[in-house]
Parts: C-alpha cells; sequence; structure tokens
C-alpha cells in the first residue's frame, strides 16, 4: 500500500511539521499543495520543510510546480488535470496526474504519467457539495490502467479496507492526518489496509 499525505491549505508550518515528521516512518511520499500560494511561496516553504528536515527530499513532491520541484530537488511532482505535461516529461521527475475519468487515466498513462490520483472516493472536506465519486468507478479507473491509481477523498481507517478491494495501489489522505495523533493515524491505516 503506497500512502500519500497532501498538505491542508490552513495548515500552519509548525502543525505541518510536526505531524508530517510524526507520520514520516509510515508514508511513502508527502504532497506540498498551496493553490492559494505563488511558485515563489511555495518554494519558500518547502525549502522551510527540508531545511528543518521534516521529511526527506526522497518522498517530497510539490503540486503543480515543476520548477519548485527541480530547485528542491524532490522526488516528485503532481499535475492538476488542466496542466499541460511537456516540462515534466523532461524533467526527470517521478510525475503522477489527477484523474475525473477513464479517458483522462488512459491518457496519462499513455503519455507517461508514473501514477494517477483519482477522487473524491468519499464526501470530502476539501470538497464541500459535490458528489464523490465512489468505489465502483475507483474500480473501473483500476482496470483501466497498469500503473497505480491512488485514491483521494474521505478515506479514513472505517472506510481503507473497502478502499483496498478495488485493488487500487495506495491512498492519498488530507483531513484523515489532521486529527489525532499522526502515528496512530497512519499505522492503523496500513493495518486496516493489509487485514
Amino acid at each position: 500500500m503506497e500512502l500519500h499525505v497532501i498538505s491542508h491549505s490552513a495548515q500552519q508550518f509548525d502543525d505541518l511539521s510536526f505531524r508530517w515528521k510524526q507520520a514520516a516512518p509510515w508514508v511513502d511520499y508527502f504532497h506540498l499543495r498551496q493553490k492559494e500560494k505563488t511558485p515563489d511561496e511555495v518554494l519558500q516553504l518547502g525549502r522551510q520543510i527540508l531545511k528543518k528536515n521534516v521529511i526527506p527530499s526522497s518522498s517530497f513532491i510539490i503540486n503543480q510546480h515543476i520548477e519548485v520541484a527541480l530547485k528542491l530537488n524532490c522526488v516528485g511532482v503532481h499535475l492538476p488535470e488542466a496542466v499541460t505535461i511537456n516540462q515534466v516529461q523532461k524533467s526527470g521527475l517521478r510525475w503522477g496526474r489527477s484523474v475525473h475519468s477513464i479517458e483522462s487515466a488512459k491518457w496519462a498513462e499513455q503519455v507517461g504519467a508514473d501514477y494517477v490520483m483519482f477522487g473524491h472516493i468519499f464526501s470530502s472536506a476539501s470538497k464541500p457539495g459535490q458528489i464523490p465519486r465512489g468505489l465502483s468507478q475507483l474500480t473501473q479507473i483500476v482496470q483501466a490502467v497498469k500503473i497505480p491509481v491512488i485514491a483521494v477523498g474521505g478515506i479514513h481507517a472505517e472506510n481503507v479496507a473497502d478502499v483496498a478491494k478495488t485493488g487500487c495501489a495506495g491512498i492519498a489522505i488530507i483531513s484523515a492526518l489532521l486529527k489525532d495523533d499522526p502515528q496512530v493515524v497512519v499505522q492503523d491505516l496500513k493495518r486496516r489496509w493489509t487485514e
């Protein structure tokens, strides 16, 4: 099970660094997603994260800003569905793409994405009022491509076993890490996934 943690835009640095550092031994990738910040602000925040040894650059993914990921020597970049991919194809970075349909997932695979992220699977605080795509659509995406599919959106300990049954490669969490002890949260997710 591949476990991705995505930053919450409302998180302050101290809280983010505490939670990421606590969870780091059990998390494969940490995504810095700050849609409201400029690329330079994301770069400065990323530098702070690496300088404080919150996580290693080998598990650090920057969302959207390819040039920031390269400057920080991160392992990868994650792209929204609408962003063009010419630059990332030549970057040498591990890269993934958010997708919302089988067609988009197949296209991402064809152009060289290392993984796709599909969601939101369940009702999610980050997508208020939007209808979740559900487990059956997730299963269809998994069956349509050979690259890893990461499920995102409203995933927590009580439903992660159902997500695992779809055959997806892993999950991404945002709000699940904000509530309780980060170590307990991620260990519980991994345990329930394998059970």
